[in-house]
């Protein structure tokens, strides 16, 4: 049987901007290998990679998410959106997966601004975005708020969040006497953005060898090597079970306990929360597709035939989708 060749794989320095933003290359491969590897780690690093998000918040004097708080510019939904986009970095030695932690803030200070910097935190846990506005207010003393997270991986809408809290409730502690706990959406992905190349090493050669650049940028949550290890991990243990002939049984990747369903709940999701561009939205407004579970049924050749959108469009399209765990039919490459 003939061997593999020895694959190096190292950081292009040269498109490195900070930890979380860089890109690596794989060389050599035998040929088809780079984009069948791009392929794999770019879906795994979209969708499996686990990270923390809020999936419940408790504000005082706020019994449901359509209110408004006394002397708070912003109301409830606008602060529930902000919210959901605090950005958090964790220990995973300290942070254990299907425990419940807490972020708390009071406003006691002066009337003014406030960020998410002003949260008291668990321990393990740093916000990376301090600078996100919360909400501002025209007294001292009138926002109180409890945020609860756990760890996860890829998309928890609302409703399955509401559920889940309906079903540990009795284990959420806080402070905070009058009020509701409020159900948000979870993104758990710490990806920002992947994308990825193949090219030819030796073209002249009778044997053709590739190299597969993959471009990462996190969320400022993980780092992006830590990332890449973590989804090739991801792919090596699926693997290994297919590999394994001698035992063809059903089992668990993940670890036990983790085993709240986080795929995309796409029936409840308007286009509205993929934060599509204008000239986007419409189009897809204008066709009749107004939620992301019709969009899931589509194949990339049914999104080139809406009327309207160009390659530009489609790709935006495409890659809003995939960070809620949709991946078009690309048909046959």
């Amino acid at each position: 049987m003939e061997k593999f060749i020895k694959i190096n794989w190292t950081e292009n320095k040269t498109k490195r901007i900070n930890d979380f933003s860089t890109s690596f290359i794989v060389q050599p491969l035998e040929k088809g290998l780079a984009t069948t590897l791009g392929t794999a780690i770019r879906r795994v690093l979209l969708s499996s990679i686990s990270s923390v998000a809020p999936f419940a918040v408790k504000i005082k004097g706020v019994e449901h998410e359509f209110m408004a708080i006394n002397k708070v510019t912003e109301d409830v939904p606008q602060i529930l959106l902000r919210l959901r986009d605090i950005k958090i970095a964790y220990n995973p030695e300290i942070f254990e997966d299907g425990k419940i932690y807490k972020l708390s803030l009071k406003s006691n200070k002066e009337a003014g601004d406030i960020y998410a910097k002003d949260f008291i935190l668990p321990i393990g846990a740093e916000i990376v975005n301090p600078g996100l506005l919360i909400a501002t207010t025209a007294a001292a003393n009138v926002l109180e708020i409890d945020v609860f997270v756990r760890a996860g991986r890829g998309y928890v809408d609302f409703e399955e969040n509401k559920k889940y809290i309906d079903e540990i409730k009795t284990n959420l502690t806080s402070s905070i006497s009058n009020g509701q706990y409020i159900a948000v959406d979870s993104n758990f992905s710490p990806i920002e953005k992947v994308s990825f190349s193949s090219s030819e090493l030796n073209t002249s050669s009778v044997i053709v060898q590739e190299k597969l650049e993959m471009e990462i940028v996190t969320k400022g949550t993980i780092d992006a090597k830590n990332a890449i290890a973590q989804a090739a991990k991801i792919l090596v243990a699926h693997l290994n079970i297919i590999g394994d002939v001698n035992s063809l049984n059903i089992k668990d990747i993940f670890e036990e306990g983790n085993t709240e369903k986080e795929h995309s709940k796409t029936q409840n999701i308007l286009i509205q929360s993929l934060d599509l561009s204008i000239r986007s939205f419409n189009a897809l407004k204008r066709a009749n597709y107004t939620t992301v579970q019709q969009l899931e049924a589509l194949s990339l050749d049914d999104l080139k035939n809406i009327k309207n959108l160009g390659e530009k469009s489609i790709n935006e399209i495409v890659e809003k989708l995939e960070k809620y765990n949709v991946f078009l039919d690309k048909g046959e490459e």
